[in-house]
């Protein structure tokens, strides 16, 4: 039989080193501007974010905003037991401004919206603990754009963007395979005497991470129209230039330690806690987008347009996160570790119509394709993604004219279909274990390593994703 090591020794060998898991990864939805009848073609106050260059065939000024809900309904159920449901709303929102300062050829356009929103949450001592308990996390970015139509058949445009970013994420971690075969398969004072196992209470710390980071980027787009009739849109928008986006917050990140541990943290008084407070930073990324778009005007009343959208998430594949300072080290915390988060680029197809019904009315019906962002087997609660397929009716509504002044509303409706299905989960909390026996060599330490040694996320998926939301539009056209 092996010898039992000392728990303190198991403790000590989980401060070296240890997969934890962490932050999320928010996805863009297939329809960012949800109320807009925009794409990378169409001279609309939602150009600032699809492509600034068609801002420069507006004129007059354009004041546009959009509110919309994306309520997430679905279930995880874990091969390994237990269930969860899915059910969480994340919400879209965009307010946009433009002015053709008076000319036939130049626009400047002013906007502020929500690209990246993730507001999911599960039951905190639930089946789905290990991966997230919840998470709250947004992206606000500001762009200010300019555009010139250089004449009637191109145009181009750039814009900066600006973006803060916050994150308030809370999920359990259990300190036991840290340990090796030394606490997960023998007698030991963490459980009370008992060997624990995976995923024992006893040897379950709770961890809450905060955050907030900025930076700055950039878009460039291209209009060209080969006939009056047809419409050619380009544009690519890199959120973050210059790599990693930094999320830190230097006093909130929180361990509390697990039942079985001897409540090593105090407070500033030197009286023992069960809550350690120190620095967090997470090292994520606001991948980089290409757009691209043909409309064809068939006649007066109808439009049609086929876009392409590729978003290049595969440029950081795990999420780095550090746990350092403050009280931190006394809850056997690593200070520095990856999570695998499987995350690979992702293309979308849309096809659309526009329907002038009557003078005031316009309808779009939209269908949209987009591959998974999330490799199939990195798929956790804390991280869903799949082929999805997006169908959706916006509605353009002129309530209201007087002079050159219209008020428009808008509103949509619609659906968002996820072919998940089984997962087969590359996660393995008994991979830490292996490498703790194995003295952390790098032979034995592959998945740890790399983020995968974590309870295995297996099971079956479903989500459906209902769309709606509302929006009014100001137009002044001297």
């Amino acid at each position: 039989m092996r010898a039992r090591a000392p728990l303190s020794l198991a403790l000590a060998l989980a401060a070296l080193g240890t997969a934890v898991p962490a932050f999320g990864y928010p996805l863009m939805a297939p329809r960012p501007v949800p109320d807009a009848i925009a794409g990378p073609t169409d001279p609309h106050v939602a150009a600032t974010f699809y492509n600034p260059a068609a801002l420069g065939y507006l004129r007059g000024i354009h004041v546009f905003v959009d509110g919309g809900a994306r309520a997430n309904l679905g279930s995880i159920r874990r091969d390994s037991g237990g269930s969860a449901p899915i059910g969480w709303a994340n919400f879209d929102g965009f307010v946009g401004i433009t002015w053709d300062l008076g000319t036939e050829t130049l626009n400047l356009g002013l906007a502020i919206y929500t690209p990246f929103t993730d507001l999911s949450s599960y039951a905190p001592t639930g089946p789905m603990r290990f991966h997230e308990q919840h998470q709250s996390f947004a992206t606000l970015e500001e762009t200010l754009a300019g555009a010139w139509q250089i004449e009637r058949h191109v145009a181009v445009g750039a814009s900066l963007v600006v973006h803060e970013t916050w994150i308030d994420q809370a999920f359990a971690r259990d300190l036991a395979p840290a340990g090796g075969s030394a606490v997960v398969s023998q007698p030991n004072a963490l459980c009370g005497g008992a060997p624990c196992g995976y995923e024992n209470p006893l040897a379950e710390q709770q961890i809450g991470l905060r955050g907030f980071g900025y930076g700055f980027g950039f878009a460039v787009g291209l209009i060209v129209r080969p006939d009056d009739r047809v419409w050619i849109g380009l544009s690519y928008t890199s959120h973050q230039a210059g790599g990693d986006v930094i999320l830190e917050n230097n006093r909130r990140a929180r361990v509390t330690t697990a039942a079985g541990q001897m409540q090593p943290c105090r407070d500033a008084a030197g009286n023992p806690t069960a809550n350690c407070f120190g620095d967090d930073r997470v090292l994520t990324l606001l991948p980089e987008m290409i757009q691209a778009g043909v409309r064809v005007v068939i006649n007066p009343r109808l439009d049609l347009e086929a876009s392409w959208r590729f978003i290049h998430y595969g440029a950081r594949v795990a999420t780095d996160v550090s746990l350092q300072g403050g009280n931190l080290g006394a809850a056997n915390i690593p200070p520095q570790f990856l999570i695998d988060r499987g995350l690979q680029n992702s293309y979308a197809v849309e096809v659309s119509t526009r329907h002038l019904v009557s003078p005031a009315l316009r309808l779009s019906p939209s269908l949209t394709f987009e591959t998974s962002a999330i490799a199939p087997s990195a798929v956790t609660p804390a991280a869903i993604d799949a082929p999805k397929l997006d169908a959706a009716l916006t509605v353009e509504w002129r309530a209201w004219k007087a002079g050159s002044t219209a008020l428009f509303i808008g509103a949509h409706v619609g659906g968002t279909a996820y072919f998940l299905g089984h997962v087969r989960s590359r996660f393995d909390a008994a991979a830490e274990t292996a490498c703790v026996d194995a003295s952390y060599s790098l032979e034995a330490c592959g998945k740890q390593n790399v983020g995968d040694a974590l309870p295995s996320a297996s099971g079956d998926y479903t989500l459906f994703v209902l769309n709606a939301g509302a929006a009014l539009g100001l137009v002044y056209q001297p």
